[in-house]
């Protein structure tokens, strides 16, 4: 648990609104000693269709990691071969970056997340496919280069040098840490 919790404060991202920036820690001070829920595939379906209207949201989709705690929660979409600007399944026309930002905002809004909850939304990429995001989205996600996950983790191999499994899922991710 210390390790995700250095990692969620210390590992690098890029600023997407200025992407030739060099790329800062991630900030996000976690609490995983106490109460914490890591979610995979989380529904983003906003029950609420009075409150879609009035905030001109969708929903939907499937978010691929959702990590909440105390004082955050987390969204992470992992984009290893995919786009985040594929063409929307809605009729409003939103990629599911938007989406997931409405439930989001939604979940806050109807108390379904710890009161005063900050929201963080991820965007993990490998080097060679940084994605494209719209300039809305620029102001909600941050982008996190594989190579940067490859870096801090490079930085902890002693805590997981006997893991075999995630020794296997180091050495995978660093094909993924070059820009081909």
């Amino acid at each position: 648990n210390n390790l995700w919790a250095e990692f969620f404060s210390k590992v690098k991202y890029i600023d997407p609104k200025n992407p030739s920036n060099e790329p800062q820690e991630l900030g996000i001070k976690v609490n995983f000693t106490d109460v914490y829920k890591i979610t995979r595939e989380e529904g983003a379906k906003i029950d609420d269709e009075e409150w879609k209207k009035k905030n001109k949201a969708t929903g939907g989709g499937r978010i691929d990691i959702v990590v909440r705690d105390n004082e955050n929660i987390i969204v992470i979409e992992n984009k290893i071969k995919s786009d985040v600007n594929t063409v929307p399944y809605d009729k409003k026309d939103k990629t599911q970056l938007n989406r997931y930002v409405d439930y989001v905002r939604w979940s806050l809004e109807k108390g379904n997340e710890k009161e005063g909850a900050e929201p963080h939304f991820i965007i993990l990429t490998p080097n060679y496919n940084i994605p494209n995001i719209s300039n809305e989205m620029k102001d909600y996600y941050k982008l996190i280069t594989y190579s940067c996950v490859y870096d801090f983790l490079n930085e902890k191999k002693d805590i997981f040098k006997n893991d075999a499994n995630f020794v296997a899922f180091f050495e995978a991710m660093e094909r993924h840490t070059h820009k081909n």
